[in-house]
Formats: C-alpha cells, structure tokens, sequence
C-alpha cells in the first residue's frame, strides 16, 4: 500500500461513519506490502496496520 492508498482508506471510513452515523470503532489495514511513508500516515491517522490476518488481534484498537 502507499501513502495515497491509506488517505483513501480513511476517506472510505469517514464516508462510512457519515452515511451510517456510527462511529468505526477500529480502522485496520492488512497489507503484506506497505510503504514506508503509507506507515506513517497510518500512525498519525489512528489505522492499524497488519501484514497478516492472523496478526490481528480481537478487540478495541491498541494505543
């Protein structure tokens, strides 16, 4: 994923919570194969970032 990947991810998740008006309680991305700046913007965007599924882990988002 790159960085512009992941801004479109989080457009995708507010458009979300906008249409349903519900809040996303996580935002997650599993990706094998993620840019080094796409990181960055994912930690300053509150997204988790996971290179597999069974990396994630069950319940609220890590702090």
């Amino acid at each position: 994923m790159s960085k512009s990947d992941m801004y479109a991810f989080e457009r995708k998740a507010r458009l979300y919570e906008n249409r349903y008006q519900q809040k996303a309680v996580r935002k997650l991305v599993i990706s094998p194969m993620l840019d080094d700046q796409a990181k960055e913007v994912a930690r300053r965007l509150g997204i988790e970032v996971y290179s597999h599924a069974n990396d994630v882990k069950p319940g609220k988002p890590s702090e």
